[in-house]
């Protein structure tokens, strides 16, 4: 069930990291645990990570019941050996081991550990933990593990750096993209499957369990230009790209979750279910999908590109560098053309080669205007999967957090996409641009170009 929208946020902790590196990404584990204080007070144990140059660092952050403030705490500090190194992005995803040894003393925000292969030197991962880059591979089942999600990071160099918290250690690096790795998302109903978005113009799928590439996305119906965002629908069957070509593009990974299409196993579906299957020392080759099921190009002006989106149940939240975060719905159901011809009777789709090959029409929606905000590379927040709200920094440093949707108890003579612009608040940090925002529970956290964290309660 969804919690109620706040009234507001209040600023309650913010820190800067030991570093002189934008902050690019800040995401939140799915993992939240019970902390026993002194036998009577329990608090929730939220934790979060973000990654700048070549820093990662997990924060703690504690919620006690008794209406204290939220306290923030830094955990763990990861550096990579490679100092040419650059993380853009961070999640989440897989299992690591329940318990066991640390490869590293317990650390504070001054002393970091080192993942790579030795200090000073370009990290490579060993046999162990290297997957190789062509299309056939050979198979690492690394455990079958049942802890803490995994962390899993990637920037310049595009390789992926899949880190056990517990461990506090490297246990497999994941090879393919020839060019930087922008975004990372796992998936919402299988937390071993995890998507990359790359410079190289690809998306590929993976399986963190066994660290094999399972598909790649990529070809004469893809992107043109650097993927910059992903999102997975929250029935994790289908996900949203959007690159620098301006295009946002919707992929299937199972055949079937689209009304008009067979019940027979399609080739990604397939090499899914093959990749769990997979024992050790088998060999995989991974699936080539080169066309979406609907991609358009008509929702945000030129020049731009689009450097983030969201699914929001079967709408689509999307931002260009115009001020402005899109709402909108994908026409692809035979009821979407109907009501998409009832408001654009007169429409003629005159940019369009393809003879609706691939769908492409759109329904536009609502439009979440913030002044200061057209640098690229600057991410929304809105927490899934319910998505009742709505954040976005600027390079002013100032947040805005909108309510998306009106109360579906509000009179029906009531917008239901909200009165006026529908802001909840406006949020100040300390006047870097705020590169992302992430919310999770009562909990918002903006990161900044200077290397600043800060962390906001939701008002009641």
């Amino acid at each position: 069930m969804a919690a109620a929208i706040p009234s507001g946020y209040r600023l309650c902790a913010s820190t800067n990291e030991d570093h002189d590196h934008p902050i690019y990404c800040v995401a939140f584990s799915p993992a939240v645990h019970q902390n026993d204080d002194d036998g009577s007070n329990k608090s929730a144990l939220q934790c979060f990570s973000t990654c700048a140059g070549q820093y990662i660092h997990i924060y703690e952050v504690h919620t006690a019941d008794n209406k204290q403030e939220k306290s923030l705490m830094v955990r763990q500090v990861y550096c990579d050996v490679d100092d040419e190194e650059e993380f853009y992005t961070c999640a989440f995803g897989g299992r690591g081991i329940t318990e066991g040894k640390a490869n590293n003393a317990t650390i504070n925000q001054s002393k970091a550990i080192y993942i790579g292969d030795n200090k000073g030197k370009q990290s490579k991962g060993t046999k162990r933990q290297r997957v190789n880059d062509d299309h056939c591979s050979t198979i690492h089942n690394l455990s079958l593990r049942q802890g803490p999600p995994l962390l899993c990071v990637a920037g310049k160099r595009g390789m992926i750096k899949v880190i056990d918290t517990v461990l506090q250690s490297l246990v497999m690096t994941l090879l393919g993209h020839g060019d930087s790795v922008n975004d990372l998302k796992c998936n919402p109903t299988n937390k071993d499957l995890l998507l990359s978005g790359s410079k190289d113009h690809s998306i590929r799928l993976w399986n963190l369990r066994h660290g094999q590439m399972i598909a790649i996305f990529a070809g004469h119906d893809a992107h043109r230009g650097e993927v910059l965002g992903l999102s997975w629908h929250y029935s994790g069957t289908k996900f949203a790209s959007s690159a620098f070509d301006n295009t946002i593009k919707l992929w299937n990974v199972s055949d079937n979750s689209i009304a008009e299409q067979s019940e027979k196993e399609g080739p990604i579906q397939a090499a899914i279910r093959r990749s769990f299957e997979m024992e050790r020392g088998d060999k995989f080759k991974a699936a080539i999908e080169q066309t979406p099921y609907f991609s358009t190009d008509s929702i945000h002006e030129l020049p731009g590109c689009v450097d983030c989106v969201q699914f929001v149940g079967d709408l689509i939240l999307s931002k260009s560098v115009q001020n402005v975060v899109v709402l909108w719905k994908p026409v692809v159901t035979n009821e979407d053309f109907a009501t998409f011809n009832t408001i654009y009777p007169n429409y003629i789709n005159e940019n369009r080669k393809n003879n609706d090959r691939i769908k492409s029409k759109v329904i536009f929606l609502r439009d979440f205007t913030v002044d200061n905000c057209d640098n690229w590379f600057i991410r929304f927040g809105s927490p899934s999967p319910y998505n009742e709200i709505l954040a976005l920094g600027n390079h002013e440093g100032e947040v805005k957090v909108w309510e998306l949707m009106g109360n579906e108890d509000d009179d029906e003579d009531q917008d239901y996409f909200g009165d006026n612009d529908g802001i909840l608040c406006k949020l100040k940090t300390g006047g870097s641009t705020v590169r992302m925002v992430a919310i999770a529970g009562k909990c918002l956290v903006a990161v900044c170009d200077d290397s600043s964290v800060w962390m906001f309660e939701a008002i009641e």
